[in-house]
């Protein structure tokens, strides 16, 4: 299982050197930008998933403001939740539950697509006319992932804050000059660039994962459904695991 593991982390390198060198190409052309409907893919990636990653931001918002009001009412701090959800959204969970929710929806979307047409063996019809499957399949995902999650994930941030400032402006009878003040005050321009380049790397993670288990896929359309299965389980995985070493890196 462990040199599987490893095999599988080389052919995944492997695809990323082959992504980069050919994004490289398409972005230089714009012909071929023009031709590659990136802007589709952006918006199948970015815009559609913004109705999720909002909602669920803002129920986050709240949930924290409820959780962290418990311990704070007591020792008569309850201004101080404004700078506790601000830093742990913007710092933690904002990138992480965003980079989740896209993992889930858009990867699995990748892996499906690629894999039933691995299935129906779309893709050695297009190494039969000499087509890349990488240019033509993988690079206009990665770039719109790349382009899109990081936006998503600034949008979720601040729509988990503004959930939290209504909360305790409703319900907690904080003024929302104090709230805004004392979210503004702790809040630092490095904690909303360090959540944009965790979403880019879970960008790339992602994409990464989700096309090369769709390109693995063997057999009947059951093994599509599995390998769905499994590039959601790697892609949430290696977001956490990224995630912790991320955070060490600009916090430890």
């Amino acid at each position: 299982m462990f040199i599987t593991f490893l095999q599988d982390l080389s052919s995944i390198w492997h695809l990323f050197r082959e992504t980069m060198t050919q994004a490289v190409a398409l972005v230089r052309d714009r012909k071929r930008i023009r031709q590659s409907r990136l802007l589709d893919h952006v918006d199948e990636a970015g815009a559609h998933s913004l109705p999720l990653v909002i909602t669920v931001s803002g129920l986050l918002g709240v949930a924290m403001a409820v959780l962290i009001s418990f311990q704070l009412k007591e020792l008569g701090g309850l201004t101080f939740i404004a700078g506790f959800v601000s830093i742990a959204v913007f710092r933690e969970m904002g990138p992480l539950i965003t980079a989740i929710i896209v993992a889930g929806r858009v990867g699995a979307t990748y892996t499906a697509r690629i894999g039933t047409m691995k299935v129906t063996e779309e893709i050695l019809a297009l190494e039969t006319m000499a087509i890349n499957p990488v240019r033509y399949l993988v690079v206009q995902r990665f770039l719109a992932l790349v382009l899109s999650l990081p936006a998503l994930t600034v949008l979720g941030s601040f729509t988990a804050v503004a959930g939290s400032f209504l909360y305790c402006t409703a319900r907690l009878d904080i003024r929302a000059d104090v709230y805004l003040h004392e979210a503004l005050d702790v809040l630092d321009f490095t904690d909303v660039v360090s959540g944009v380049v965790k979403a880019s790397v879970f960008a790339v993670l992602i994409a990464m994962i989700a096309c090369y288990r769709g390109f693995v896929v063997e057999g009947t359309g059951e093994e599509v459904g599995r390998s769905t299965m499994v590039s959601v389980v790697w892609s949430t995985m290696a977001i956490i695991v990224f995630d912790t070493v991320l955070t060490a890196a600009f916090y430890g």
